[in-house]
């Protein structure tokens, strides 16, 4: 007998699966990169002092991994997951390339990159992967983030 596959019984909209949508683009300020970083309690002067810097290994101020996290992005594609009673956020997978600079212009495309089901003791929970990939004005990748969304029935 084989196996069911759960995600075939998942209602949702399968035509948005892998469409890129821009989403927002931004200059990287520096005095912006600036006062992040003070709020984190960063000490590296990369992140923090011109001329040090200036010195380093990129040439001007580079901003902290999580930087990408305060670029207000318009939504994307919605593909209507019509399963469960509640929804949360299960995280995220970062993979950074090149630094935002100082300067730097930044794109994002999203994307819905996948949708799933899993089936356990609890019953089935229903994952949704946005991918959305940030660039600099040169087209190199800076930061790709993969964020998890799940929904699930809490009447099972």
């Amino acid at each position: 007998m084989a196996d069911v596959n759960p995600t075939d019984a998942i209602d949702f909209d399968r035509s948005v699966i892998g469409v890129d949508v821009e989403v927002g683009t931004h200059e990287a300020v520096k005095e912006k990169m600036i006062a992040y970083a003070k709020a984190l309690g960063e000490t590296n002067p990369l992140y923090l002092d011109e001329e040090a810097a200036k010195a380093g290994p990129y040439g001007t101020i580079i901003a902290p991994p999580l930087f990408y996290n305060i670029l207000s992005l318009r939504p994307g594609l919605d593909p209507k997951v019509n399963f469960g009673t509640t929804g949360f956020d299960a995280g995220q997978h970062v993979e950074f390339f090149e630094p935002i600079r100082a300067g730097d212009t930044i794109s994002a495309k999203t994307q819905v990159a996948d949708v799933y089901a899993k089936t356990g003791r609890t019953g089935t929970m229903v994952f949704t992967v946005r991918r959305t990939t940030f660039t600099n004005q040169n087209g190199e990748d800076t930061v790709v983030v993969d964020r998890i969304s799940v929904r699930r029935d809490l009447r099972q």
